[in-house]
């Protein structure tokens, strides 16, 4: 008997409330074993392969990401099946999910003027590089860059390749146009042009929305997979003054939104009540360009601890026909020595199963 879990990579799912029977134990001290609404979360194929499909969270919510197959128990008709005739590894598995997600900076006027451009671009490119830095299929990443101008502009669009977003962020050091009359606040024009200001203005809460629209289409036309997840990342160094989008409308937009919210504020002008109020799964105002680069690894962190926290299990069933019943327990050993439990059941038919059952690697 053997049994392969891959990790299934970046990705949410969310149907099983609350602790249910996914549960060993109650309240926040338990594992919580989730598949998604409207899909299936068991399949089979001959000669005689079981496969699930599902996510470990913690019962209060908190994702538990890079668990190995020794985390894991399968039991068929409440007997183990055991673990030292059963072959396990982690792969990742990105055919059943999408998260795309949208790294939104600004590049108006003032950050440019204080010199933070160069941090910035070093934070993000940090970011860049863990996102995108796994063999993970079910990544999308589009970067946007925003000033007073209505829309934000495309500096990348959707990719899971992480040297063409990292092309994109280099290319802000070379791409100019010849005129900006905008920009009066630099004396040399053709430093302003182009990527670094058009418009002197900071339309915030404008490039937010859009953000969120964007990501609103994207997700929609991945009609092929079992489960899809948006996040926005927001990075600005003041408050929204263009005043196109009231920071009401902005807030109202991002409430009515399921993508996970990030902002990183700079400096002393920033709203921090806003954009803690936007950044509704983490907010870090920093003071200093420097504390960039932490601010997005705790960023990236958060993002990836969510992709990091889907399984796809696969095992060689031993039986040979009729129904029977799966159930795959998973712990948890926490950094503080408590061992967190959950369990997920389901039933599937083994009709027509043989030997020759063999798991891809």
């Amino acid at each position: 008997m053997r049994y392969i879990v891959r990790h299934a990579g970046i990705g949410l799912f969310a149907v099983l409330a609350g602790c249910g029977e996914t549960a060993v134990t109650q309240g926040a001290r338990c594992l919580s074993l989730n598949v998604p609404e409207g899909q299936e979360a068991i399949s089979v194929a001959l000669p005689a392969r079981v496969s699930l499909f599902f996510s470990v969270d913690t019962c209060d919510g908190s994702p538990v990401s890079g668990l190995g197959a020794d985390a894991f128990e399968v039991q068929e008709d409440g007997k183990p099946l055991s673990a030292l005739e059963s072959k396990r590894a982690v792969r990742a598995k990105g055919q059943k999910y999408r998260m795309a997600s949208v790294l939104l900076l600004d590049l108006s006027g003032s950050v440019l003027r204080t010199g933070d451009f160069a941090a910035l671009k070093e934070a993000a490119a940090r970011y860049v590089r863990t996102v995108l830095g796994t063999r993970d299929d079910g990544q999308r990443l589009a970067i946007l860059t925003f000033d007073g101008r209505e829309s934000p502009e495309v500096l990348v669009d959707f990719t899971g390749d992480q040297a063409t977003a990292l092309r994109g962020l280099e290319g802000l050091e070379t791409k100019q146009c010849t005129v900006n009359a905008d920009c009066s606040g630099f004396t040399d024009r053709r430093t302003c042009a182009g990527w670094r200001c058009v418009d002197d203005s900071t339309n915030l809460n404008g490039a937010v929305v859009r953000a969120l629209d964007r990501l609103d289409e994207v997700l929609a036309q991945e009609t092929q997979v079992a489960w899809k997840e948006g996040a926005l990342v927001v990075f600005t160094d003041g408050s929204d003054q263009a005043a196109r989008v009231s920071t009401f409308q902005m807030l109202e937009r991002a409430g009515r939104s399921t993508v996970r919210r990030f902002t990183v504020g700079l400096g002393g002008e920033i709203d921090e009540k806003t954009l803690r109020a936007l950044g509704s799964d983490g907010a870090w105002p920093v003071a200093k360009a420097t504390a960039l680069s932490e601010a997005f690894d705790a960023v990236a962190a958060k993002v990836t601890s969510r992709a990091n926290r889907f399984y796809l299990l696969e095992y060689c069933s031993p039986k040979r026909n009729a129904e029977h019943s799966v159930k795959v327990v998973a712990r948890w050993a926490k950094p503080d020595g408590e061992t967190l439990t959950g369990g997920l059941s389901r039933s599937f038919d083994a009709t027509g199963f043989s030997s020759g059952c063999e798991l891809s690697e």
